[in-house]
């Protein structure tokens, strides 16, 4: 049976006895209506518009979200990777017993996430975005809730690619600066313990495994069953496991 926690960062409260998430009582959205409407699907119907309020089941909720097939065609990777990006219901991910699991109900849930997926340059749009987030760039004034709104910012991309489809739409030379880009977010994180717990680095040192699993998946053969459970998972209480699989 799945266990049930209580979401992060934009998510909600579930009752452990009620496997439903309940995202009509999600808290404050983490996004401005103004940067929500500047896209290209702006997720119209939403918690706090007039229209949610006539949305009776969970459901319907959910629906709500999803891009019409008329449209969804149309938008360009760029934007798509901005839209799964800023999807409302990110916080569901951290409502299960494993981030994996977690993220597997997203992409069910909502077809801007599979689209992307079936998307060629998908990986080389997400590689555009996460090259930019710089993990020093925190403000020092930012309250508790903020910081791990922004260091979720990262993983919200790490787990893409913490997938072995995403990392096949890379060639060399896109393995080649992941492998940079993902190096330098890992060492930076590491800088600041107090900003980023193991929780932050395990998402990153995650893309490595996929890596090495494509490159020399025999690196890992010796190691198989710690390695599974990560990769299920997607979190390690031990930073040398973490630091090792970065080494390689």
């Amino acid at each position: 049976m799945v266990v049930i926690s209580t979401v992060i960062f934009g998510g909600c409260k579930n009752n452990p006895m009620d496997q439903t998430p309940n995202i009509a009582q999600a808290g404050e959205e983490e996004l401005t209506v103004a940067v929500l409407e500047a896209l290209a699907w702006g997720f119209p119907v939403r918690y706090g518009t007039e229209e949610w309020k006539t949305l009776k089941t969970v459901e319907e909720q959910f629906n709500a979200y999803n891009i019409p097939d008329e449209i969804i065609k149309t938008i360009s990777t760029e934007e798509l990777v901005k839209i799964c990006l800023n999807y409302p219901e990110w916080g569901l991910m951290n409502a299960y017993n494993s981030r994996s699991t977690g993220f597997s109900v997203l992409v069910d849930l909502f077809n801007g996430f599979r689209e992307l997926f079936s998307r060629d340059d998908a990986a080389s749009e997400l590689l555009k975005v996460y090259e930019k987030l710089d993990p020093l760039a925190v403000d020092p004034g930012w309250t508790d809730l903020q910081q791990g709104e922004f260091g979720f910012e990262f993983t919200k991309i790490e787990m893409f690619f913490n997938q072995k489809v995403m990392i096949d739409k890379l060639d060399n030379e896109g393995l080649k600066s992941l492998k940079k880009i993902a190096t330098e977010k890992y060492q930076n994180k590491k800088m600041m313990p107090k900003m980023y717990s193991l929780w932050n680095l395990s998402p990153t040192a995650g893309i490595f495994v996929y890596i090495i699993e494509k490159e020399n998946a025999s690196l890992l053969e010796n190691r198989r069953s710690e390695i599974n459970s990560f990769k299920y998972y997607m979190m390690s209480e031990n930073i040398q496991f973490l630091d090792s699989i970065v080494e390689l």
